[in-house]
């Protein structure tokens, strides 16, 4: 057999499966055999720039390294993976690489033990441009704060009192003008007297919300109507400002709390007994703007100033010299008191001789109330008749019954109050305080309702609370 016919016996055998191939897409680039495609691109495209901050290092050179410090490629360790790089990716990359501000270096090979992912930062299809990602929020806040605005002015120091050596400066409550003290307003209609015959009130008792009290107020109006009365006017010490003698009066938080407890009692009583509001007002100088915008905050039927000696911020401001200045400090305090129109009536109006009560002698100071007591006439503002003194270290009432002949010469009308602490001492030793009414000279007792003055005879009110006092029993 020849060669040829050899060859064509041999073509003519069946050619298996296996060997048969189906023709491929000639690659564009085949990939070499030496190197795997576990190492990341390297980029030719991009430029090659020098840093600003200078020679950059070896760890620069990771993926995971922030953009903006270029490192140039080892031409050694570069390679082709066998995977061909997406058509569109590339535009993408030269349109994020054509910003000058969010250019990228060219990427070199990593290490073996810590390959970058490559394919994760190329996607494979075309990526959107790149928003523009605003810079760091303090940076921002830096470029655009506002210019800083000057503080408000700071508001005039509230003025002090020069003090004594060894005394305590007292701040003061910005004080305006005060009007002149306006005529009192008195009422010419007699109310009725109740079913019991009763025809007075008790004007003046406390609460606990002045620290130094017992007793509900429904206590004291059980008292009140035992006592024979027509009503009573509760004038708890009123709060004050700067922490003035905080430890005997309720505080700023607790005036709306006195006020709902008055009218708590009143709505018990109500058709037994007439329940009203009143306040125990402070006078001390400087104070007196605060006591007008007081009065201003509730619908009172009374408003009773009172000087007390006794608080501590008075004494560290007056007690200076002798006792007797002392003394005549308080009258004068006590007239000026009247002259502001603020209160109705005067409390206490001796209660200074409980200062140093072993040297009181009213002889010695007559010439003092006499000049004081001019004062408060022109002004037409009552002055009460305590009966509490007679439980103080001087044993008389408020005032002692020569201080009241001279208050009956000017005709100071004159209005009952027993400061009761405590609800048994409702009305107590009235009584008594009218026929010293009598004997001084007065033939009438007042009190007052929405702050106008009633004026009641002393034999009708004396009358009228044995009756109702005995109706009661």
């Amino acid at each position: 057999m020849s060669k040829s016919a050899s060859n064509k016996a041999k073509s003519n055998k069946p050619t298996p499966k296996s060997a048969i191939k189906k023709p491929l897409p000639k690659p564009s680039k085949p990939a070499p055999k030496k190197k795997t495609s576990a190492k990341p691109i390297v980029k030719k495209s991009a430029p090659k720039k020098a840093s600003p901050a200078g020679k950059p290092t070896k760890k620069a050179a990771k993926a995971s390294a922030p953009a903006g410090k270029p490192v140039k490629a080892d031409p050694k360790k570069a390679v082709t993976p066998q995977k061909t790089v997406a058509p569109k990716a590339a535009p993408s990359s030269a349109k994020t690489a054509s910003k000058p501000s969010e250019s990228k270096p060219p990427k070199t090979s990593t290490p073996p033990a810590k390959p970058a992912p490559a394919i994760a930062t190329k996607p494979t299809v075309p990526a959107p441009a790149p928003v523009p990602v605003p810079p760091p929020v303090p940076a921002l806040l830096k470029i655009i704060a506002p210019t800083p605005v000057p503080p408000p002015p700071k508001p005039a120091p509230k003025p002090t009192t020069k003090a004594a050596p060894g005394k305590v400066n007292i701040p003061l409550f910005p004080s305006e003008p005060i009007a002149p003290a306006k005529p009192p307003v008195i009422s010419t209609e007699k109310p009725p007297a109740t079913k019991t015959g009763a025809l007075y009130y008790d004007s003046h008792m406390h609460t606990p919300l002045c620290k130094h009290a017992w007793g509900e107020p429904e206590e004291y109006c059980a008292q009140a109507v035992k006592s024979g009365l027509k009503g009573i006017i509760f004038t708890c010490h009123c709060p004050m400002p700067d922490g003035f003698w905080q430890i005997v009066r309720m505080s700023e938080s607790e005036f709306d709390l006195y006020v709902s407890l008055v009218q708590r009692a009143k709505d018990a009583y109500k058709n037994k007994l007439d329940v009203c509001l009143g306040i125990e007002s402070e006078y001390f100088p400087g104070y007196e703007k605060y006591i007008e915008d007081l009065h201003q905050r509730a619908d009172f039927d009374y408003c009773l100033g009172a000087v007390h000696w006794q608080a501590k911020e008075y004494l560290h401001r007056y007690e200076q010299g002798t006792i007797e200045g002392f003394r005549r400090t308080y009258f004068e305090h006590l007239a000026a008191s009247a002259e502001t129109g603020l209160y109705d009536c005067l409390a206490h109006p001796d209660l200074v001789k409980n200062y140093h009560p072993d040297s009181w002698c009213f002889a010695i100071i007559k010439n003092t109330v006499s000049t004081m007591l001019d004062r408060i006439a022109k002004t037409g503002v009552a002055m009460e008749m305590n009966t509490s003194g007679l439980n103080k270290s001087y044993s008389e009432m408020n005032p002692g019954n020569e201080m009241l002949r001279m208050m009956a010469e000017r005709k100071i009308p004159v209005v009952l109050g027993s400061d009761s602490h405590r609800a048994p001492r409702v009305g107590e030793h009235f009584i008594t305080a009218l026929n010293n009414l009598a004997e001084a000279g007065y033939e009438e007792v007042s009190y007052f309702k929405k702050r106008q003055r009633i004026d009641l005879k002393i034999s009708d009110v004396i009358s009228s609370i044995r009756r109702a006092a005995d109706a009661n029993a």
